[in-house]
């Protein structure tokens, strides 16, 4: 298996496996079986903080555009959208997240994953854009999360 990439968020390591591709939106997208298997990235899990609910307002079968509300997430430090990376159709839900979210905590790219939808995956981004992407996006996340966003020097 090929080493991760790794992002520092301040001073915790979060993982960026290179076996997927991902959305702007903080979504990992690994593909098979003709269509995407998609979930929160770790840099998204640790944004937010414990996930403790996942509420989708589509069903399997449905169709969605690229950046429809697909759910939300509740967690301990942020409830927040989830949105379409891709444009597709939703295959599949994870029950075993409905039933225990706590798994996108402990295992985000594995059992922790929320979704599968078929299309096109032409929107994501490789593990190094999505790298590129986190760095450029990093200096506003701290200043949200430390509630300086808006303020006047």
């Amino acid at each position: 298996m090929t080493k991760p990439l790794v992002f520092l968020m301040g001073r915790t390591p979060v993982f960026v496996p290179v076996d997927r591709r991902y959305g702007r939106n903080h979504m990992w997208a690994q593909e098979g079986n003709g269509g995407f298997r998609l979930g929160l990235s770790a840099y998204a899990v640790r944004l937010l903080g414990d996930v403790r609910h996942v509420e989708w307002s589509v069903k399997e079968g449905d169709a969605a555009d690229e950046g429809m509300p697909l759910g939300y997430v509740e967690a301990s430090k942020a409830t927040s959208d989830l949105y379409a990376p891709i444009a597709g159709r939703v295959e599949a839900i994870d029950a075993e997240v409905l039933a225990r979210p706590s798994l996108v905590n402990t295992n985000p790219y594995d059992a922790g994953w929320l979704l599968s939808m078929s299309g096109d995956g032409q929107p994501l981004l490789s593990p190094e854009q999505y790298l590129a992407h986190l760095e450029a996006a990093w200096p506003l996340a701290q200043r949200l999360l430390k509630g300086q966003a808006g303020r006047q020097p």
